[in-house]
């Protein structure tokens, strides 16, 4: 028997809104390292923008006491 048409139903939660499928044959090593690798770019664009909320609300304050 060939392996090839059998799925893997994996339980995503409520983010994930149910469960997906996958083949079996799949690398999910290499799906973990896909989704780790979103999870810290959200992380990474979320810091930037903290950044230049901070930055810019000090130079509105700074500006403001100025003039």
């Amino acid at each position: 028997m060939s392996n090839k048409g059998k799925k893997v139903s994996i339980e995503t939660g409520e983010a994930g809104k149910g469960s997906t499928e996958i083949p079996e044959s799949a690398n999910t090593e290499e799906l973990e390292e896909r989704a780790l690798s979103v999870f810290s770019s959200d992380r990474n664009e979320d810091i930037t923008a903290l950044i230049f909320c901070l930055i810019t609300t000090f130079l509105v304050l700074l500006f403001t006491k100025w003039l």
